[in-house]
C-alpha cells in the first residue's frame, strides 16, 4: 500500500464521518437519535436500508459464489419473493399501525413483558455476534492493508463506530448510508460494465461436455 492509497483511504474515512456527523449535530430528543425525527423521504430510507444489508465485500462475494455454482447462487435473493407477501399483507400493517418501534415492544404488547424480555436476550446475542464478526472482517482487510494487528483494527473500528452512533444518532448513519449507496451503484455499473468487456473479448470452448471461457 503506497502513499496514493493510504491518503485516498483516508480522506474517504474522514470525508464520510464528517458528512454524517454535519447532519447529525442537532440531536435534541430521542425520536431525532432513533428515528432521525421522521423527517426523511423514502427513498433516502431506501438507500439506507440497501446500504445497510449491501456492501462492497457483496460484489466479491456473490461474484465468487456465482463463479463457484452458477445461476443457481442468485435463488438467496430469488426466493425471497415467497416471503415478500407476508411482510406487506401481515407484518407491515401490523407495524404501521401498532406503532410499535421495536421488535421486543411487538412481542410485549402480543404476549408480555416476559417474552419481550427474552426476545431482548435473543437479539443481543445475536447482534453481538454478527457486529463482532463485521468487526472482525473490518480488522482482517485494514491489517491487509496497513499491518496493525486485526485485534486492534477491530477495536479501532468498534470505538470510532460507538463514538459516531452516540453522538450522531440515526440521522448520522442514514446520511453516511446514503453516500455509500451511491458509491455502492457507481461501482456496481462500473464492474458490470467491466464484465460485458470481459466476456465481449473473449469466447467459450466446449471441453469435457462443459463450456470453458477462454
Amino acid at each position: 500500500m503506497n502513499k496514493v492509497d493510504l491518503a485516498v483511504l483516508l480522506t474517504y474515512f474522514v470525508g464520510i464521518l464528517a458528512f454524517g456527523s454535519l447532519f447529525g449535530r442537532n440531536i435534541r430528543s430521542t425520536s431525532d437519535f432513533f428515528f432521525s425525527g421522521q423527517r426523511f423521504a423514502w427513498w433516502i430510507i431506501a438507500f439506507s436500508c440497501v446500504a445497510t444489508v449491501v456492501g462492497s465485500y457483496s460484489f466479491v462475494k456473490y461474484s465468487q459464489r456465482a463463479y463457484v455454482f452458477g445461476f443457481s447462487s442468485t435463488q438467496t435473493y430469488l426466493n425471497d419473493w415467497i416471503w415478500m407477501p407476508l411482510w406487506f399483507g401481515a407484518w407491515l400493517p401490523v407495524i404501521y399501525y401498532s406503532r410499535v418501534q421495536s421488535i421486543p415492544e411487538y412481542f410485549t404488547r402480543r404476549f408480555d413483558s416476559r417474552v419481550g424480555l427474552a426476545v431482548t436476550v435473543l437479539l443481543l446475542v445475536y447482534l453481538l455476534g454478527y457486529i463482532g464478526i463485521n468487526f472482525v472482517t473490518l480488522g482482517k482487510a485494514l491489517d491487509a492493508l496497513v499491518p496493525w494487528g486485526i485485534l486492534e483494527w477491530a477495536v479501532v473500528v468498534a470505538v470510532v463506530s460507538g463514538v459516531y452512533v452516540t453522538f450522531g444518532g440515526q440521522t448520522s448513519v442514514i446520511m453516511t448510508d446514503l453516500v455509500q449507496g451511491f458509491l455502492l451503484l457507481i461501482a456496481g455499473f462500473f464492474l458490470l460494465g467491466i464484465g460485458f468487456d470481459y466476456l465481449a473479448s473473449g469466447h467459450f470452448v466446449a471441453e469435457g461436455g462443459s463450456l470453458h471461457f477462454i
